[in-house]
C-alpha cells in the first residue's frame, strides 16, 4: 500500500466519535466465528491542497501493534477503499468456493486476509465523507448479504446521530469543515476478487466532513 511516511494527528474528539460505533460493529461481527478480524474508518482530509483518505483511529480490536496505525494517509484510489470512493458503492470480496479458488483468482498476489469490505458514507451532496474498512482471514465472510445488511443498518443509525449532533452539539464540541482539495490518485487499484454491490449507502443529511475538535469555551 502507498502509505504516507508522516501520519498526521487526528483530533481525539474525531477518534472518540467513531470508536463506539466501530466497537459495536466489531461486537456484531465477532458473534460469528471469524479469524483475525480488524476494522477502522477513514475520512477525507486535505493536505497541502490534495485530498487523501486518512485513518481516523487505530484498527479494532485494539492491540499494541494497532495503536500506531491511526492517522495514516492513502491516495483516494488506494485498494478496495479507492474502489468504494471512486464508484460510491460498497465493495467486498466476492464468493469463492475454496481457499484455492481465492488464491487462484488473486493470481499470485500475496495478502494477509481472505475477505475485505469497504463501505462509503456519503454527505448531503453525495460526496464521500467516510469509508468503513474491514478485513479478516475467514473465507467468504463479507460475501454474506445478511451480514452486509446489518452493517449498513448500523451505519445509517450512525449517520442519523451525527446529523442530530450538527443541530444540537455538545458544549465545546464542534465539527469543523475541511477544505476541499484535488483528490490524490497516486494509489494502486483493488484486487480483482473485489466486487461492487448494490445497496443504499449510509448518508449524512447535513454533515459534509468529519473533523470533530474540542472548541474553546
Amino acid at each position: 500500500m502507498n502509505v504516507h511516511n508522516h501520519p498526521e494527528p487526528v483530533p481525539p474528539a474525531s477518534q472518540m466519535a467513531v470508536l463506539p460505533f466501530l466497537s459495536a460493529i466489531e461486537g456484531l461481527l465477532s458473534a460469528d466465528p471469524v479469524d483475525r478480524l480488524r476494522l477502522t474508518i477513514h475520512r477525507i482530509m486535505n493536505r497541502e491542497g490534495q485530498e487523501f483518505l486518512q485513518q481516523v483511529c487505530p484498527y479494532l480490536p485494539l492491540t499494541d501493534a494497532s495503536k500506531a496505525t491511526g492517522g495514516r494517509t492513502f491516495p483516494v484510489n488506494e485498494g478496495i477503499m479507492g474502489a468504494a470512493y471512486e464508484s460510491q458503492k460498497i465493495y467486498r470480496t466476492g464468493y469463492h468456493v475454496s481457499d484455492d479458488a481465492l488464491q487462484q483468482a488473486l493470481e499470485g498476489q500475496q495478502t494477509k486476509a481472505k475477505s475485505w469490505l469497504a463501505m462509503p458514507f456519503l454527505g448531503p451532496d453525495d460526496q464521500v465523507v467516510l469509508i468503513l474498512f474491514a478485513e479478516c482471514n475467514t473465507l467468504n465472510y463479507f460475501a454474506d448479504d445478511d451480514r452486509i445488511g446489518q452493517i449498513v443498518a448500523m451505519a445509517k443509525g450512525f449517520c442519523r446521530l451525527h446529523d442530530y449532533l450538527q443541530d444540537s452539539p455538545f458544549a465545546n464540541l464542534r465539527n469543523f469543515p475541511l477544505h476541499k482539495g484535488k483528490p490524490n490518485r497516486d494509489g494502486g487499484g483493488a484486487f480483482g476478487v473485489q466486487e461492487p454491490i448494490d445497496r443504499e449507502l449510509p448518508k449524512f443529511n447535513s454533515l459534509t466532513s468529519f473533523n470533530y475538535e474540542a472548541a474553546a469555551a
